[in-house]
């Protein structure tokens, strides 16, 4: 025994498992929309988890789920941006200068999707999310719109999250202040219960919502008159690029459980028209 090791167990020199052993394919369904994807991942976390498990797991746990409802959100924000991308002339030609990682290129080869411009941006804050809306899609948030009043209560979320990522739940002075949290001569602990799981999780999907409305009425109103006025507009190309929008942004889900009108590709196409005289 030498002093050096009077403080605490050294168990070695220990190797991480092979990287290879720890990932899998994918399952997501690639055609789905990017709010389907959004639902689907969030499913688990706010339908499936009784609140038996929280009484039994504690709160500890009940963090690291919400932590993964703010990755779900943030990956909402990755594949509709991609879909804008690939989608809209007018905001690839505002993010013609914007620059990508060369790692996203040397890894996706000739086959490179959009959202590879975004694997370097965090989706965590309010602030990210309106640069990137702004930056990548020529999108700026209407203030006092219902995705600004969203944009500012996720906001808060994610200053609860970074004290469950960064400090082992504790709240750091910082955020408590951004929170206007009561003061206390003790540490603040995030403390999750199902209730409170569930409230967050009602926070992200209405600003998923929101962005996806938005997002929608933005690029529809590009359909109708800043692509006509482009060189390269093709009218007979007219309907199809109008159901690929539809379809990037619609919820199959939604739609099933009659949560938006029952409207045929056909019939919005005519109401758009009729909304800007086409």
């Amino acid at each position: 025994m030498t002093w050096q090791s009077s403080v605490s167990m050294f168990v070695g020199r220990v190797s991480c498992p092979d990287a290879n052993t720890l990932v899998s394919p994918s399952s997501v369904n690639a055609r789905a929309s990017s709010i389907d994807r959004f639902y689907a991942a969030t499913h688990q976390t706010l339908t499936q988890i009784p609140p038996t498990f929280f009484q039994t797991y504690g709160d500890d746990m009940a963090g690291l789920l919400f932590v993964g409802l703010i990755s779900c959100t943030e990956d909402y924000f990755r594949n509709i941006l991609g879909f804008v991308l690939a989608t809209c002339p007018k905001a690839r030609a505002h993010a013609a200068d914007e620059k990508v990682q060369l790692g996203s290129l040397l890894w996706a080869g000739d086959h490179l999707q959009n959202r590879s411009a975004f694997e370097f941006m965090a989706f965590s804050s309010a602030e990210n999310i309106r640069k990137a809306l702004s930056n990548f899609a020529c999108h700026q948030v209407r203030q006092g719109g219902a995705l600004d009043g969203m944009l500012k209560e996720y906001d808060k979320l994610c200053e609860l999250r970074h004290a469950v990522v960064h400090s082992g739940h504790l709240v750091a002075g910082k955020n408590a202040i951004k929170l206007a949290l009561r003061h206390s001569r003790q540490p603040l602990k995030v403390t999750l219960n199902y209730a409170g799981l569930q409230a967050t999780g009602t926070v992200c999907t209405a600003l998923v919502q929101s962005a996806n409305t938005d997002l929608f009425e933005t690029l529809v109103g590009r359909w109708a008159q800043d692509w006509r006025r482009l060189s390269s507009w093709d009218a007979s190309l007219e309907k199809r690029l109008f159901k690929q929008l539809r379809s990037g942004f619609l919820s199959k889900r939604d739609y099933d459980n009659r949560a938006i009108p029952l409207v045929s590709a056909e019939r919005l196409l005519q109401q758009v028209r009729k909304a800007y005289n086409l």
